[in-house]
């Protein structure tokens, strides 16, 4: 009996031992993996150790779809230099999903990695999201902002749904198809060849010859990035490390002032931020997402801190009956130049009641709105008050209630120096 105790008990410390080796094991493998990823130089080495889609058993289409670009490697390098803001990006969600790597390429066919393009069919962004789609996915769509053209917003839900299409599909080739297509489509082609109890393969399915294109031309880019030194390419290489990153904005904001602020020219905001349709970031329900450059982020949050002046200086005018832009332009004090210019109104173009046109804002309207937004803030706080001691300085009070001086100063409406026994607001969410 004592024997069989013994055994039983060695035999639950070995299993308990194999199950901890199994656990360390599947940690190790995530760190290895993780480690891997950081260990390619160039983000193509990266890019190809993920590639997990075949290639048709007839080669033909692919190698008529390879032909331009492996004939004009400038066409191809020119969508790289596109793509090097993006790519490092769209590479890090693909892989965090588990999704294969030739997905990371599908804005190569799509937009050529350009997001300010748009299609005749009105499809705009790198994933070229078309409007009805754009606002089922939860893009949002208004004067102010095109979240179809938004690098993070349309990556998620570009990604997102095709993820949706995989697991309806299961299988990669027809989601890709119905990306393009439509997924109605797509289920109307395998209804037909199940009802005739034939094959529902991606190969084996009449489907029309643009969505299999579609699909083709995926591969054959693939096929090329794979095997680039085989047909004579050299890809620019990109560096296997983040290009941008984000920063929340919580209030309205000038374009130009951001610009000002991060020391970046207006081209790379708008390379970086392209869904934004006017010259101010107008802040809504919630704060807006800025990319700006990895080595920019810190130069613009230091300098916003410290930045005192009113930060918007355009609002958004409804025409009235019979106004004219000559009368608006002397009425907000500008010309009738600069107001065609940010609003895209052709020279002889007349405006139309109710049309909604960026005019600046005079200084009596931006302080109007800067207490608006004040007071909007201040009612999703609560307040305490702080009675200044003998020796505070504003710098340790600010500290003390984990907040900046110069929201202490905001709070309180104030530049003054402190006196002993005066009375400060200190809000708290």
């Amino acid at each position: 009996m004592i024997l069989k105790r013994n055994g039983l008990f060695v035999l639950l410390i070995s299993i308990l031992f194999w199950a901890c080796s199994l656990i360390s094991f599947d940690v190790l493998a995530d760190k290895l993996a993780q480690n891997q990823a950081q260990y390619y130089a160039n983000l193509w080495d990266r890019i190809r150790n993920g590639f997990a889609l075949a290639l048709p058993p007839d080669s033909k289409a692919i190698r008529k779809l390879e032909a331009p670009y492996a004939q004009n490697p400038q066409m191809l390098n020119r969508i790289i230099a596109s793509s090097e803001r993006y790519l490092y990006y769209v590479v890090e969600e693909v892989e965090r999903r588990g999704m294969p790597m030739e997905i990371a390429l599908l804005p190569v066919i799509e937009s050529a990695y350009n997001p300010l393009v748009k299609s005749n069919s009105q499809a705009a962004g790198l994933w070229q999201f078309i409007p009805a789609t754009g606002k089922t996915l939860g893009l949002a769509q208004n004067v102010w902002h095109d979240d179809r053209r938004d690098i993070i917003a349309s990556t998620e839900a570009a990604l997102d749904y095709l993820q949706y299409l995989y697991r309806k599909f299961d299988n990669w080739k027809l989601a890709i198809a119905a990306y393009n297509l439509g997924e109605g489509a797509i289920n109307k082609a395998l209804t037909r060849n199940s009802h005739k109890k034939r094959s529902i393969s991606f190969y084996d399915l009449n489907l029309p010859i643009e969505a299999k294109y579609y699909v083709y031309r995926l591969l054959a880019i693939k096929d090329i990035i794979a095997n680039s030194r085989k047909y004579g390419i050299q890809l620019q290489p990109i560096p296997n490390r983040p290009y941008f990153d984000k920063v929340k904005v919580h209030e309205h904001i000038d374009i130009s002032l951001v610009t000002r602020l991060a020391n970046i020219s207006e081209v790379e905001f708008n390379a970086l931020n392209p869904a934004y349709n006017r010259y101010v970031i107008k802040v809504l329900d919630e704060p807006r997402t800025l990319l700006l450059p990895k080595n920019n982020k810190g130069i613009f949050l230091r300098n916003l801190e410290t930045y005192q002046d009113p930060r918007v200086s355009w609002h958004i005018y409804h025409v009235k009956k019979g106004e004219n832009i000559k009368e608006i332009a002397a009425r907000h004090r500008t010309t009738v130049k600069q107001l065609q210019a940010i609003n895209g109104i052709a020279r002889n173009k007349n405006l139309t009641l109710g049309q909604k046109i960026l005019v600046p804002q005079t200084m009596m309207e931006v302080h109007a709105g800067n207490a608006a937004q004040k007071k909007k803030q201040l009612q999703n706080y609560q307040s305490r008050v702080y009675i200044v001691k003998k020796g505070d300085t504003l710098y340790e009070i600010a500290r003390r209630y984990g907040t900046t001086v110069n929201q202490i100063k905001l709070w309180n409406n104030s530049n003054e120096n402190l006196s002993i026994g005066q009375k400060l607001v200190i809000m708290k969410s």
